[in-house]
């Protein structure tokens, strides 16, 4: 489905929604008749979480007080039952609509980890599970990949009573004013509209692009990590790069002696604060490294990187491991501050990272350079034209997934950070350059 198509499709899903809350005239058989509004107590509740949610979103807590206090009044014990089922309803229909406009549950979990309270995010996880209960229901058939990003948000659902406390209330509503105001992304992975009926166990068989080498990268990756002793992180993450150049250059092959092979789609990888405008830029640095595009979307907590599906798992891990020993080398330097003893340590981070990931796009290019003439030694001519042609199906793909891309330099606001960075990344792991594949530098 196209985008214009899904943002219509969402739009019209929740304009239809508000239209019926607003209306209330039609009974829906819950609840009692509210005489002075002509309106069934179910309705009524509909309207104000809707009205709560919009002041919510623009700040506005005068109108979120007043909404909420209407709806903490409502009573007995049956009103509030009413109240409590209908956000339940309010926030599966939201996520209904996030999913048609081509949001995924980790994304919206990351959202509103970086822009609501922590109450509002914790109930978005559990509100993600309660749709999921239905959307992903058994006979359905699920992308692997979504139930991989189910798994981790447990298995607690939304209660409809915790609306009975005023705080809770307020974070389930403020949590659907952020969901009914996200914009629409391209869309990565099929609706739960689009999924057909299906084995679930089929489903599962699938790994997320992952394999048996991989999870012994990570393994690797990981003791690196955590190890004191230079001599042993080095050694240890020669050999997870050597496993994933081997990856590589598998995946390159068979993709090419295949009849369809592979084509390229995209993922989405967090990108945490603090500090996120400098750990973009070194994703997207190693993502051009192998033959991958990123794009940040800084006010959500994530970067969509396109490319082939065993380039992406190379670049989620190397990011990975890189930001684990660029944040050690921050650690190291400690606060910093300026002559006068004012504090310069966020800048000064945020120009390490800066640094860091220029000097490290700088080495991997150059390993890219010394790895074309060996695999072209290696594999001969055959090869090239095969990586040719994944460049330009990536290339393809991603201007027509993100059109009008407008690229904007971060700032470097300290010179010491900068050339810090640049220190730590020449000291940073990348493995043995001589077994790296052509553009896909690990």
């Amino acid at each position: 489905m196209g985008k214009n198509n899904r943002q219509r499709r969402a739009d019209k899903r929740r304009h239809q929604a508000r239209a019926q809350s607003s209306r209330g005239f039609r009974p829906s058989g819950g609840g009692r008749a509210d005489p002075t509004l002509g309106l069934d107590l179910r309705d009524l509740a509909e309207a104000l979480i809707f009205d709560a949610a919009e002041a919510s979103y623009h700040s506005s807590e005068a109108e979120l007080g007043v909404a909420v206090r209407r709806l903490m009044s409502f009573g007995p014990a049956r009103g509030r039952r009413i109240v409590g089922t209908t956000v339940s309803s309010v926030l599966v229909t939201a996520l209904r609509c996030a999913w048609e406009g081509g949001w995924q549950p980790a994304d919206v979990v990351r959202a509103a980890g970086k822009l609501l309270p922590r109450k509002a995010r914790d109930l978005a996880a559990e509100a993600i599970g309660l749709e999921a209960e239905t959307s992903c229901g058994p006979g359905v058939a699920v992308p692997a990949e979504w139930l991989a990003q189910l798994e981790p948000l447990g298995t607690r659902r939304f209660d409809p009573e915790c609306c009975d406390e005023s705080d809770s209330l307020t974070a389930a509503i403020t949590l659907v004013g952020l969901l009914h105001h996200l914009p629409v992304l391209p869309c990565l992975i099929p609706p739960p509209s689009e999924w057909g009926s299906g084995e679930r166990a089929v489903a599962t068989l699938a790994a997320t692009h992952d394999s048996k080498v991989l999870t012994k990268v990570r393994a690797l990756l990981a003791k690196a990590e955590s190890t004191e002793f230079e001599e042993e992180a080095g050694a240890l993450t020669a050999k997870a790069q050597e496993l994933m150049a081997r990856h590589a250059i598998d995946a390159a092959i068979l993709d090419a002696s295949a009849a369809a092979g592979d084509v390229p789609c995209g993922r989405r990888i967090g990108v945490e604060d603090p500090y996120a405008v400098g750990k973009a830029n070194l994703l997207s640095a190693v993502a051009r490294a192998n033959r991958c595009e990123a794009v940040f979307m800084e006010p959500y907590g994530f970067s969509t990187v396109m490319g082939f599906p065993s380039d992406i798992d190379i670049v989620e891990l190397l990011y990975t491991s890189l930001l684990v020993q660029a944040t050690r080398a921050i650690a190291g330097a400690g606060s910093v501050r300026d002559r006068n003893g004012r504090s310069r340590t966020r800048s000064f981070r945020q120009s390490f990272l800066i640094g860091f990931a220029r000097r490290i796009g700088e080495r991997l290019r150059a390993a890219t350079e010394v790895a074309t003439d060996d695999a072209r030694a290696v594999h001969g001519n055959a090869l090239l034209p095969v990586l040719a042609r994944r460049d330009s199906a990536v290339g393809e793909a991603f201007a027509a997934t993100f059109p009008g891309l407008v690229n904007l330099n971060a700032r470097v606001t300290n010179s010491a950070g900068w050339a810090a960075g640049r220190v730590a990344a020449d000291l940073a792991h990348l493995g043995p350059e001589q077994q790296l594949l052509p553009g896909m530098a690990v």
